[in-house]
């Protein structure tokens, strides 16, 4: 590795590569613990919701192979790089997973499929996993952060093409790789990456499918790389790399290699509250906040004008009267319409009878989106909001946020936590279900939890 010394990715996987989790600060441990069930959470809603994820599952099942880790709800047990697909596009399904908004990326559906995949066939024990996860978050978030918004504006989606670092330093850890080899994983995780943006305006439902590509594109090139499989050191800055095909070299080497060990990125991501995408998120709030000021009812406003910042609208502000599930994930019209009728936007507010609804059609075509020059210029420092909502007899609702609810400026506690995954899980599951994950997940002392808990506590429910 001496002669690539200075080559970015043997950096990266020099801190990396001799990382342990006593090298990582209890804030940062705790914290993946939060991650980890919030997306087991997610992957429990999305077995029941997912249409694409059933076709994945049922694919996955068809085709078979050697058993060796378990696709959590389905019971099943694939070749571990299968169940980190499935389990990523299950987690991905309701729009509800974690983010990160410098990165415009969701890494827990790109990372920890391939963590716990790998950790329970290799035997990894929970301190592992936390530490895997970690890793994982921090390489991926980033490369999506030094590389944007350059690479979104070209048609990326990065939770794929971000997701596949990650998750291969991730599981280059959980196997005990040496610096060099982990290098040569993520190197060949970064020769997997993709991922667009188009579902977006057609089939949305299919956006899960590059989470799981990326988590199985994890697990792949660690064991490949623990094979004796090599890729270039040069990943990232050579003739035909990584950053000119990604971003033309429009990017941040500060974001992608400074502050390792006092930037965790994992610290830096939100946490959704609504199933939709999280441009929605904002201005989601600002409805309830009007509505519950104002305490008016739908057929008393007159007209909502919203502010917004160019991607939001273009992603979020596209669709008014959605006709699916997916599509309403991304629509903010239809999603501030529900905030407005219901006080809440729950994934048992997108009904087919929701999106049938008259009136919540009238309620969203009365909104006004343009896009707001001063709010590009802070994106995405700030991604917020503008709205004011004038009512027929003359009272108006008039504020901006720079934040919505859930990100590290303006975080959930503990209690918002467990709220947004008892509305979410109690359709399904009956309390106990939650009670044991959490138990398991942030209650245990480190040292005492297994990842087999967790499948086992999965077979008692489904």
């Amino acid at each position: 590795m001496e002669s690539f010394k200075d080559a970015i990715l043997c950096k990266l996987s020099d801190y990396y590569g001799s990382l342990a989790c006593r090298d990582i600060p209890k804030e940062v441990i705790e914290k993946s613990r939060r991650v980890l069930v919030d997306f087991l959470s997610e992957v429990a809603v999305g077995f029941k919701e997912g249409e694409f994820a059933e076709i994945m599952n049922g694919y996955l099942e068809e085709i078979g192979g050697r058993g060796e880790s378990t696709i959590l709800c389905e019971g099943i047990r694939v070749p571990a790089m299968h169940a980190a697909m499935a389990m990523g596009v299950m987690g991905h399904s309701i729009e509800l997973d974690d983010g990160h908004r410098w990165g415009t990326s969701h890494p827990a559906v790109a990372i920890i499929p391939a963590v716990i995949s790998a950790a329970e066939r290799n035997g990894n024990t929970f301190e592992e996993i936390l530490t895997g996860i970690v890793i994982g978050y921090d390489v991926m978030l980033r490369t999506a952060r030094a590389i944007n918004p350059s690479h979104l504006k070209r048609g990326f989606h990065s939770t794929g093409t971000c997701g596949s670092l990650g998750a291969a330093a991730a599981c280059a850890y959980l196997l005990k790789l040496d610096k060099t080899m982990m290098a040569y994983a993520i190197s060949m995780g970064g020769l997997q990456s993709a991922g667009l943006q188009e579902m977006l305006h057609d089939h949305p439902g299919i956006k899960p499918l590059q989470p799981g590509k990326s988590a199985l594109a994890g697990v792949l090139s660690a064991d490949l790389s623990k094979r004796g499989a090599k890729s270039p050191r040069t990943l990232f800055e050579g003739q035909h790399g990584w950053l000119k095909a990604m971003c033309a070299d429009e990017y941040s080497l500060e974001d992608l290699t400074g502050d390792l060990g006092s930037r965790w990125e994992i610290l830096n991501i939100y946490t959704k509250l609504y199933p939709t995408c999280r441009h929605c998120h904002a201005t989601v709030d600002l409805a309830r906040e009007a509505r519950n000021i104002l305490k008016c009812i739908p057929e008393e406003i007159e007209k909502i004008d919203v502010h917004s910042y160019s991607l939001g609208v273009a992603e979020v502000g596209q669709i008014f009267c959605p006709s699916s599930f997916e599509e309403a994930m991304f629509s903010m019209p239809f999603a501030v319409a529900i905030a407005f009728e219901r006080g809440n936007v729950t994934l048992q507010d997108y009904t087919p009878e929701t999106l049938n609804s008259v009136m919540l059609k009238n309620l969203a075509k009365k909104i006004h989106i343009c896009i707001d020059s001063q709010m590009d210029k802070v994106y995405p420092e700030e991604r917020g909001s503008y709205m004011k909502v004038t009512l027929k007899d003359g009272r108006v609702f008039e504020k901006a946020i720079p934040v919505a609810k859930g990100e590290p400026e303006n975080p959930v506690t503990d209690k918002d936590l467990l709220e947004k995954l008892e509305a979410m899980l109690s359709p399904y599951y009956p309390p106990s279900f939650l009670e044991g994950l959490w138990g398991i997940c942030i209650e245990k002392n480190i040292s005492d939890a297994t990842y087999d808990e967790i499948v086992d506590h999965f077979r008692r429910f489904h």
